[in-house]
């Protein structure tokens, strides 16, 4: 009988971190809070949204963004495209139209590549430049249109013009902090306001001044 030798191999166990993230409008949830902060040992921290104009310098003609935010989400951006494959100009639009959201930043830059995928496969030399940038905006304006309602849009009017929402324990409130349509700062206290692209929907609709 032939015999066979069977080699046992050692178990190999591997140490890593996880890290679970959540919506901020979770926080606001009074069922939910308890459970999340008693879960986690109360070791939950707010990933805060970087602020690119202090509060309401964006509101300004000729506002200047925080440089060290620009620094920032412009290094982000390179490990991403290259510095040849997008405008200075436009870099710094879709920098500001993130309003200060990673995420954001992600979801703009994806939509601008995907226009120049299709516009490299008709073998068309392509730069990210404001035409692409402003053509995926457009496409991105439409998706968060779309779930608004006339709640919706007083509630956003409100954010817009006092930083504040009457009721932040309102669910159409939660729900448009869910969606980013509204973005939430924190300084010393928490203060609010209305997604760069959602402000030039407000206007488009003649809901707030401005040009």
């Amino acid at each position: 009988m032939k015999s066979t030798k069977i080699i046992l191999k050692p178990y190999v166990y591997l140490l890593f971190n996880i890290i679970y993230t959540f919506p901020i409008a979770a926080l606001r949830d009074k069922f939910l809070k308890p459970i999340i902060e008693a879960e986690t040992n109360d070791q939950v921290v707010a990933m805060p949204v970087l602020k690119l104009f202090p509060k309401g310098d964006s509101r300004l003609a000729g506002a200047i963004p925080r440089d060290e935010v620009i620094k920032l989400f412009s290094e982000i951006l390179n490990k991403r495209i290259d510095e040849k494959l997008i405008t200075a100009e436009a870099q710094q639009k879709l920098i500001i139209y993130s309003g200060g959201v990673l995420r954001e930043l992600i979801r703009i830059t994806n939509e601008c590549c995907r226009i120049c995928l299709r516009l490299i496969r008709r073998h068309r030399d392509v730069l990210i430049d404001d035409a692409i940038l402003e053509e995926a905006i457009n496409d991105l304006r439409n998706d968060y249109t779309l779930p608004l309602g006339r709640v919706d849009y007083g509630i956003l009017q409100v954010v817009y013009n006092k930083y504040m929402p009457e009721d932040p324990k309102q669910s159409e409130f939660l729900e448009l902090l869910h969606g980013l349509h509204i973005l939430e700062y924190r300084n010393r206290q928490i203060w609010y306001d209305v997604h760069p692209i959602i402000v030039e929907i407000l206007r488009d609709r003649g809901l707030i001044n401005g040009s």
